[in-house]
């Protein structure tokens, strides 16, 4: 099992003070001393294993119901213990009163009001600590309180992480009782004050036409990049000039996009044939026999084939490659009948001569080193032709579809012979790392801020997510080839073994990991820049300058996955990342994450040496040079200017 960190900002209490009650004593909590080349060296950081993450992350969320609870109860005049009374209703003296006016005074004046849609106590923690003051609605609950508190008595119900981002660690029921109150006394303070600081995963949250020049907005407008329709026409645009690496995609609408996809298909199809009959040559299992089910003549139809496309490649212009064939749909129909059957019964092709053989793959290989200079996702295509159909308007992995078969892929997207505009197509990647035999992919986070110039922040922690089941492409079951949390946290007990516990790594681990196979070199070299490079590229080509309004920034969560040789391709970037701690490595990040927004957001802008966590400038609106440093050998990447 591996050992989970978290970090929080605040001094370090008890964890009897953190639960507030006997169980939280019997939890063990060990510190330990940060390394000189710890990224956060001033953190002060715990180590817990995952069971004992969950009792720690209830025991909070617990506190923070009761705590709101007995606000209710104090607030609607219900009759409670004597004790309880004077703990749910702590008076304010005149002096705090008048301290806490003259707070709300000063910030008034220097603009720091902020506000919070949703939950996310991390984020007015740390704006408090910097002289900021919360305008919030003592009626208005961020989270169903009652319910939760139910939920919470049931110790293997994972429910209880169904809230938007991790819960403060270090506060206590006394602590946010008087912060309750306090809010309710400010209330009529700021109410009508229009606040400076807004934040929300959700733009729809808040009226846009309320903001001025002067408010920061956790929100960005008029930005694509997220559609997965918008993604694949942004990543087809800048592909005319860079090649980023992102799966073939299609949105399929009419007629002319269908054509464009089944010829995208049956030329893959052709090429996996190629790569199948090749890869048998030093197999003991050949492809060819002398009673083989499928005719020499798919041999001929491949290299017929191989010439066209070839031919058209070399003669018309890369951009407006449409290719085009002489041969008949029954062909291609016979074809693909004939591929099927190698990929899906392993049938063999009836050729028996020896010399015959070796002048076939011979042939073939010389079509194969052609056709990889006009197709550069030739390596990722794989052999069997494999793709996944996502629906336009979900998200976690909720209805995406593996297919290999040009009917099921039709069936799928077509309603009684009328297109529907709600499937995206994307080839899938049939040759992904692997590690301990399952498929993993990246969560990367970054951070847009459109101030003048734009700029853009990689994070550098994210993590790694394990499917739960072997890899293979001919079982198309979800454990195996989706790795969302929210698809692999209803298989985790039936992992493969080597497997993590909630089939999570963070950075760290991964690096540790590379290391330990002799490719340490590969992070710095190759993944992160390649990561950094991509997403650049995407975000610069689809940003609006001119839809800037005030301060505006937003946090993206982009999704890429790793090939066997450890390139990185993207494929999808997400507008609302998920914070909510449902493992302990996603809740040890995102408290770090969050506290790093606000030093990015709030700090830096003040002040262009402030530190800004673990966030790293990639893009300024003019050539950044970024510098990985490891040991005494030094990489410097350049990109985009």
């Amino acid at each position: 099992m591996n050992p989970i960190h978290s970090t929080g900002g605040r001094k370090p209490v008890s964890v009897a003070g953190i639960a507030g009650d006997k169980t939280a004593k019997k939890i063990r909590v060990k510190a330990f001393k940060t390394s000189k080349n710890d990224p956060l060296p001033q953190a002060r950081r715990f180590r817990w294993n995952v069971n004992t993450y969950t009792r720690l992350l209830r025991q909070s969320l617990k506190i923070e119901c009761q705590s709101h609870i007995m606000k209710d109860i104090f607030r609607n005049n219900v009759g409670i213990h004597r004790a309880t009374m004077k703990l749910a209703a702590p008076v304010l003296g005149e002096a705090a009163l008048a301290a806490l006016t003259k707070r709300a005074s000063d910030a008034i004046q220097a603009k720091r009001i902020f506000s919070i849609h949703g939950y996310y106590p991390i984020i007015s923690e740390e704006l408090k600590k910097r002289g900021w003051i919360e305008k919030r609605n003592p009626v208005f609950r961020t989270m169903n309180y009652e319910y939760l508190l139910t939920i919470l008595g049931s110790a293997n119900n994972r429910a209880m992480c169904n809230v938007r981002s991790p819960p403060s660690l270090t506060s206590t029921k006394e602590s946010l009782i008087i912060e309750n109150k306090e809010n309710s006394y400010l209330w009529p303070i700021v109410k009508d004050v229009n606040a400076n600081y807004i934040f929300t995963s959700n733009g729809f949250d808040v009226d846009w036409n309320n903001f001025n020049d002067k408010t920061i907005f956790s929100q960005l407008n008029r930005y694509s990049f997220c559609s997965k329709i918008a993604l694949a026409d942004t990543v087809k645009t800048i592909s005319k000039n860079d090649n980023v690496k992102f799966p073939r995609s299609y949105f399929i609408t009419d007629t002319k996009s269908m054509d464009f996809f089944i010829r995208d298909f049956r030329l893959t199809a052709l090429f996996g044939s190629i790569k199948i009959i090749l890869s048998s040559k030093n197999s003991q299992n050949s492809i060819f026999s002398r009673n083989g089910t499928i005719p020499y003549e798919i041999i001929e139809f491949i290299e017929y084939r191989c010439w066209e496309f070839l031919n058209f490649c070399q003669t018309k212009v890369a951009s407006d490659l449409m290719w085009s064939t002489m041969i008949s749909e029954g062909g291609w129909t016979t074809f693909l009948v004939w591929y099927q059957k190698i990929v899906e019964e392993n049938a063999t092709i009836g050729v028996s001569n020896r010399y015959h053989i070796r002048d076939i793959y011979h042939r073939l290989n010389a079509w194969e080193r052609k056709i990889k200079t006009f197709c550069p996702q030739f390596f990722i295509d794989g052999d069997t032709n494999l793709w996944i159909i996502k629906p336009t308007n979900c998200c976690s992995g909720v209805g995406i579809i593996l297919e290999r078969r040009l009917k099921n892929i039709m069936k799928t997207i077509k309603d009684n012979d009328i297109f529907i505009k709600s499937y995206v197509i994307q080839k899938y990647i049939e040759r992904p790392l692997l590690i301990s035999k399952v498929k993993v992919d990246l969560r990367q986070y970054f951070l847009v801020t459109n101030t003048i110039p734009i700029q853009i922040w990689m994070y550098k922690e994210g993590y790694v997510r394990f499917c739960s089941k072997k890899f293979t492409v001919h079982d198309l079951g979800g454990d195996i080839h989706l790795s969302n949390v929210r698809v692999q946290s209803m298989n985790r007990k039936c992992r493969t073994a080597g497997v993590p516990e909630e089939c999570m790594w963070d950075f760290k681990q991964f690096k540790e990991y590379l290391k330990s196979i002799k490719n340490g070199d590969k992070w710095d070299t190759l993944i992160y820049p390649t990561m950094c490079e991509t997403l650049t590229d995407v975000v610069m080509e689809s940003f609006n300058p001119e839809s800037r309004r005030g301060f505006g920034y937003q946090l993206f969560g982009a999704d890429f996955s790793l090939t066997e040789n450890f390139e990185p391709w993207l494929v999808e970037i997400n507008n609302a990342p998920g914070l909510n701690p449902t493992t302990s490595i996603i809740a040890r990040i995102a408290t770090m994450l969050l506290r790093d927004i606000i030093k990015v957001t709030v700090d830096f802008p003040l002040n262009s040496n402030a530190e800004t966590g673990l966030f790293e400038n990639i893009y300024s609106g003019k050539l950044v040079k970024h510098c990985n440093t490891v040991k005494n050998i030094t990489k410097e990447y350049y990109y985009r200017q």
